[in-house]
């Protein structure tokens, strides 16, 4: 339980693996049951899945986290192919604006080893089936069989479908690693760097 707010416990998994408190927001596994990850704007905002699963945390909560003004966040995105292959992307000053501006990613550098397929989205609002805020003239999400800060549309898809064995825009995918390859396993997830 952590407090997203500083009032309101809140359930969230948290990554001690490496002694450094990860919040993890986003997890895809090759396990069943599958959790659909295709989902509408309630769904992302509020979360969805299992923690013990497949999951996204919900847009609220980490709005609500990386908004606290005396914290400043760090991302990481690791990513595993079906060859048990690993590779990580983190980003700096992470942060989400509130649902009012359509939950709109911002971070600074990239460091890592799975190249940088996240700056493509920078700025961009959350794009859902029923809420498509990308600047594409149609609906990306649709388009690209997910939720995501689609611009027009995207080079990582990774609450996109899970088909094991293709390579295809619809899939989860790190285009900058695998380009187009369904990915094996994704997680997202973010820690404070320090405190002002």
């Amino acid at each position: 339980m952590i407090m997203v707010d500083l009032l309101t416990p809140t359930p969230a998994y948290c990554d001690m693996d490496d002694g450094k408190g990860w919040t993890v927001f986003q997890s895809r596994a090759d396990i069943t049951p599958r959790q659909d990850f295709f989902q509408d704007w309630e769904a992302y905002k509020w979360g969805l899945g299992s923690l013990e699963g497949e999951f996204w945390w919900g847009l609220h909560y980490l709005w609500q986290l990386t908004s606290q003004l005396d914290r400043v966040y760090e991302l990481r995105v690791d990513l595993w192919d079906f060859e048990e292959q690993t590779a990580y992307a983190t980003y700096q000053k992470f942060t989400i604006e509130s649902e009012d501006e359509g939950y709109r990613i911002d971070f600074g550098d990239y460091f890592g080893t799975a190249g940088d397929s996240l700056t493509y989205h920078r700025g961009m609002k959350f794009s859902t089936i029923d809420r498509d805020n990308d600047i594409w003239p149609g609906n990306c999400s649709s388009n690209n069989q997910g939720a995501w800060w689609y611009k027009s549309c995207c080079i990582s898809n990774l609450n996109g479908l899970n088909k094991p064995g293709v390579s295809d825009y619809v899939t989860v995918f790190w285009h900058e690693w695998r380009h187009n390859d369904n990915l094996n396993a994704t997680t997202m997830k973010i820690r404070p760097t320090n405190t002002l």
